[in-house]
Parts: C-alpha cells; sequence; structure tokens
C-alpha cells in the first residue's frame, strides 16, 4: 500500500466521529439488512433519531428558520448518523465534524443576533461526494495517482450553498475513473447497499446514495455522466435528479479530460423527498449563478402548473437492448395501474435504436481511446478494476483524429435532432403533447457488485442532454418477481443480465427505482410530472 493511500485512510478513520463508534461485535457480516441499524444500535438519542428521521430537508429549513431547532442540534445528530452508517456501508472519505459544527455554532449566534436564518438554506446539513473540489481537502477523482492533489478553491456550487447557510459535514466514496455504476475504488473499497450489502449502492456517487438511504443526510451533491445520481438513488430507494446541462454550476471541479465538451456532465441533488430536489436547484437558481460562471443558461426555476387530467405519460418497457429484470417490469406496470385509474392518459413508446446511443456516448466518453485515463493508472502504478477495464475499452472506444471528432459530434447531433423529430411526430399521431416518458432507471433492482455492465437506460438522456429524475416505487419481493424462465435474451449483453437473475431471493429488500424523463431544458415540467405521478401513487 502507498503512503499516499495509507494517509487518505488514515485521514478518514481519524475523522470518524468518535461518538458513532460502533463495537466490532455489534456488526454481524451475515445480516444483510442493516438499514434500521442506526435505531436499533442505541447511539442515537430520541432527539437525534427525529431529526434525522422525522424530517425532510425542507421541513427541517422551515424548523431551523423558526428557530424550533438549532443549527447545532441539527448537525451533531447527523455527524453521528453519517458515522454509523459509513460503518456499515463504507460510504465516506472524510468526516468534517469540527468546522462543521463550528459553522453550527455561527450560524446560532447570527440567528439570535438578526433575529433570523442566514440563507434559505439556514443550518442545513450537505453531504457532498469526494469529487466537488472542497479548499485546502485532497480532490483526486477517483485516481490514485491524484490523491495529493489539494484543492486551492471551493466549487461554485459549494460557495452558493456555503452563502445561503448551509454546513457542509462528510465527504462521500466514489468509484475509480468516476466511470463505473457502482462504487469500488482501490483506495477506500467497495460501498454497499444497506439494504442488502451483497449488492451494489450504485455508482459514481454510490457513497451519498448509501448516506442518504439510511438517514446520515438529509441531501447530497452528486454528478452524472451517464447515471452516476441516478443509479446510486435507483440502487438505494431515494431521489436523484440530473437536470439538463449548463443549469447548476460545475465550475471548480476537477476532473479527468477537463474542458471536454463532447458529453458534458450534469451536478445536481440525491434526497429522500421530491420537495428537496426543488429546494436545491431553485436555491442555487435564485443566486442567478449565470453571473458567476458564464457557461452557465440564464433560465431562473420556472414556476409551472399542469393539469393531472390533461398530460400524456409515454411509457418506455423495455430499451430493446437489455431486458429488465422481473421486479422493474412489475414497478413500472403498478405504477402505470396508479395513473391509468388517475385518469392519466398513458402510452407507449417504442425506444429509438438505443444501441447506437450508446455506441455514440462510450465513444465521446474517451475520443482520446481512454489514453489519459491508461496513463494516470501507470502513473500512480494503479490497476484498472474490472468495470473500469470494460468501459475504457467498448468497442468504439479508439483514439480519433480531428475529422473523425468532428465526424462523432455530428453523430450526436444527427442522434439528437431524429429523437426530437420523432417525439414530435408522435406527438401528431396521438393528437397530444407528450409531456415526459416514464422508463426503468436501470435494468436491475439494486444490482450485485461487479455486474453494473448496461448503461443504456441512463446514458442514453445524458447523449440527448435530456433531465432526468429517478424516484422510488417498491423493492423486490421473491414471490412476485419470478425468474422468467422462458426468455431468450437478444444480444450478449442481455444474456449477462438475464444471468444474474438468477435467484429472487439474491436481491431481497433491494429498492427498485423508475425515472421520469423530459425534453431539453424541461427540468421544471419533469419534477411537475413527478408530483402528479406520485399523487396518482397515494404520495403527498
Amino acid at each position: 500500500m502507498s503512503s499516499s493511500i495509507q494517509r487518505v485512510l488514515q485521514i478518514r478513520d481519524e475523522s470518524i466521529p468518535k461518538d458513532s463508534l460502533l463495537k466490532d461485535s455489534i456488526i454481524n457480516s451475515s445480516v444483510l439488512d442493516v438499514s434500521d441499524f442506526p435505531r436499533q444500535c442505541g447511539l442515537l438519542s430520541n432527539d437525534e433519531l427525529n431529526i434525522t428521521e422525522k424530517y425532510t430537508a425542507t421541513q427541517l429549513v422551515a424548523l431551523l428558520a423558526q428557530g424550533q431547532l438549532t443549527s447545532e442540534q441539527v448537525i451533531r445528530a447527523y455527524i453521528k448518523r453519517a458515522g454509523i452508517t459509513h460503518q456499515l456501508t463504507n460510504c465516506a472519505t472524510e468526516f468534517l465534524s469540527k468546522e462543521a459544527i463550528d459553522r453550527a455554532k455561527y450560524l446560532d449566534e447570527e440567528f439570535k443576533r438578526r433575529e433570523g436564518p442566514v440563507g434559505p438554506l439556514h443550518g442545513l446539513p450537505i453531504s457532498t461526494k469526494d469529487l466537488v473540489a472542497m479548499k485546502g481537502r485532497r480532490t483526486s477523482a477517483g485516481w490514485i495517482k491524484w490523491l495529493d492533489r489539494i484543492a486551492e478553491d471551493d466549487a461554485l456550487i459549494l460557495k452558493i450553498l456555503y452563502d445561503a447557510g448551509a454546513i457542509f459535514y462528510v465527504r462521500t466514496t466514489q468509484p475509480q475513473s468516476l466511470m463505473h455504476l457502482e462504487c469500488d475504488s482501490p483506495v477506500y473499497g467497495t460501498t454497499i447497499n444497506p439494504f442488502n450489502r451483497n449488492l451494489s449502492s450504485g455508482g459514481s456517487s454510490g457513497g451519498e446514495g448509501a448516506l442518504i438511504a439510511m438517514k446520515g443526510s438529509p441531501i447530497g451533491i452528486g454528478t452524472d455522466i451517464g447515471g452516476s445520481i441516478r443509479g446510486p438513488a435507483n440502487n438505494n430507494g431515494i431521489y436523484g435528479f440530473k437536470p439538463t446541462s449548463f443549469r447548476l454550476p460545475l465550475q471548480g471541479i476537477i476532473a479527468e479530460q477537463a474542458g471536454r465538451e463532447s458529453i458534458i456532465a450534469a451536478i445536481g441533488p440525491l434526497a429522500r423527498a421530491r420537495e428537496d430536489i426543488i429546494l436545491f436547484v431553485k436555491t442555487i437558481l435564485d443566486t442567478e449563478p449565470w453571473l458567476r460562471d458564464p457557461s452557465l443558461v440564464p433560465i431562473p426555476w420556472r414556476s409551472i402548473t399542469l393539469d393531472s387530467k390533461n398530460i400524456t405519460i409515454a411509457v418506455m418497457w423495455d430499451d430493446n437492448v437489455v431486458h429488465p429484470h422481473p421486479p422493474v417490469t412489475r414497478a413500472l406496470r403498478e405504477t402505470v395501474e396508479h395513473l391509468k385509474k388517475s385518469g392519466i392518459r398513458i402510452i407507449d413508446w417504442e425506444p429509438i435504436d438505443h444501441q447506437k446511443s450508446w455506441d455514440i456516448i462510450s465513444a465521446l466518453y474517451y475520443c482520446n481511446g481512454a489514453e489519459e485515463e491508461r496513463n494516470v493508472m501507470a502513473d500512480g502504478n494503479e490497476k484498472p478494476l474490472p468495470l473500469t477495464e470494460w468501459i475504457i475499452n467498448q468497442p468504439h472506444v479508439k483514439k480519433r483524429t480531428w475529422s473523425e471528432m468532428n465526424k462523432l459530434i455530428s453523430d450526436r447531433e444527427i442522434y439528437r435532432t431524429q429523437y426530437a423529430q420523432i417525439w414530435n411526430e408522435r406527438e401528431t399521431l396521438c393528437h397530444s403533447s407528450i409531456d415526459c416518458l416514464l422508463a426503468p432507471g436501470a435494468p436491475s433492482a439494486a444490482s450485485q457488485h461487479g455486474t453494473s455492465r448496461w448503461w443504456g437506460y441512463t446514458s442514453v438522456w445524458n447523449l440527448l442532454d435530456y433531465p432526468a429524475v429517478i424516484f422510488p416505487v417498491t423493492v423486490v419481493d421473491p414471490v412476485k418477481d419470478q425468474v422468467e424462465t422462458d426468455y431468450k435474451p437478444r444480444n450478449t449483453l442481455d444474456a449477462d443480465n438475464y444471468s444474474f437473475y438468477t435467484s429472487p431471493t439474491a436481491y431481497a429488500n433491494a429498492p427498485i427505482g423508475l425515472q421520469l424523463i423530459g425534453r431539453r431544458y424541461n427540468d421544471e415540467k419533469v419534477i411537475q410530472c413527478l408530483e402528479i405521478i406520485e399523487h396518482a401513487m397515494g404520495r403527498n
């Protein structure tokens, strides 16, 4: 083990809150579902349980603004619960307890002095993916070579949230290269799913997914270039929103291939409630971040109202590349039944060459043939993990000339145009606008470790640059979700995915989410449609 790895592990281990430490004898490795362990372990007081379990981020902000809770009360409860969660799921890279508590005390003093809150997020704890640059802290972007790289400044999104009154208290895990839909690292190991520790927390914002699912955070920051917010949300039964590109600021985030514009990543929230997505995004956009980051589009968060009796939802049951496992199809079927009963118009959506979308986007990820990534690994004496090896060796990944690169960008634009044209044609055929698409969030419930190889259910929307949100629906039911014994796989990827689901009990308790997608810059409409859908499902 290199000295750099030893150093960062020491930083993490020494930062684990002392009042959250569990006895080794308490942690039974045979217990797969540890989601309720923070409540059972006896370390959290009733007040701490109420603070971390009872309130959404939106509700917490209201209580803090009214003075019914103090910032110090709230942050101490979340620091302790996050420490417990980490010991069960391996979700953190660093705790910032002292800084967070000092910040909370300052906010409480300011609250008394001003007789009111410091900003719209006064006292709200926010966790953040390790990738998001924090001044004076290490920012490795998932590579051993960069473990000792220190950020010179905070990412713009942190500055905005800090000025709004937020408290940052924990940084969370990400995989090698950032380019996994799981969370496995040669430095920090594997982040696991709290509902079934034999399954993955998703990636690349997998630490956020596990932490928020166990209520160790009310809301967190993730990034998404192929599903890295939505995958963890899907796997952990929470919400995850990928906005259209250039709405929220990426300024100050340093990753591989900085400056690449072939595919633009998005930054966004993972949360425990739908309204918290709006809280997060609106708070940022209300500051007019495009005045500080000129790459952003000057579009504030718009308030829109849709008539639930006059919307059309198109349902994509299958992407015609990799067939979803039975529990995913059941979740979609049961949700559609709720929508129909509520009078929402439902039509079927035939996917538009989603294999081609993967061929294009996988090439766009590595226009240099992954040469830069291979060099970073070689320089750091780092061996690629299997999922890294898989993504950088996709059939269409190769080093391209400028003319070949231009052709690839043209292919991207042709695909986007084709999708928009067909969407328009289908609206004409059904004599109605198609407000949103409803689709699986993945071909599987929370996946078995090392098996998340088909990104197509999320990456296609990155290629199209459509906003998309994951919302929780149900969990695997071994009785209802029997293996489709008569199914014949279409291709190698489909055969792989089919082979992973040989026993429903292997996925016991695994959450299942669905995905709602809208046209480019229709972010607000997607969230409004989500509200209508959840009301139809009997949720507030």
